[in-house]
């Protein structure tokens, strides 16, 4: 049974909704989720180009479509706002640890790891 368009981008655009909530949250745990909302949003995407019912794709479908691009750009800044946050520390991680190199940038860290501790 085809699936309305409108009701597949709407739940889509749940999904991308949720990863912005996850990522306001600025934790780690919020981060994991929101990978998972945006990959389960792409995959349904994907699914959905092929099993909604495009013909009668009217007004509620193109309604639908703006709001999804306006969650969509919300998480893209949001993701871009954590990134240049996370870039800023690490430079300044750099420059406490390094020092400075002779042209008076940050001497990057070597071997630096990626460790996630629970318990």
């Amino acid at each position: 049974m085809p699936v309305d368009v409108a009701e597949g981008l709407a739940a889509v655009r749940a999904e991308v909704e949720g990863a912005c909530r996850s990522l306001v949250l600025a934790t780690p745990e919020g981060v994991r989720a929101c990978e998972g909302a945006l990959k389960r949003a792409a995959e349904a995407l994907r699914q959905g180009r092929r099993v909604w019912d495009w013909q009668p794709a009217g007004e509620a479908a193109k309604s639908e479509t703006a709001r999804l691009q306006i969650v969509i750009r919300r998480a893209s800044r949001l993701l871009s706002n954590a990134s240049q946050y996370h870039a800023g520390w690490l430079r300044i991680l750099s420059a406490m640890t390094g020092g400075y190199s002779p042209k008076g940038e940050a001497v990057p860290i070597s071997g630096m790891w990626r460790m996630s501790i629970e318990g």
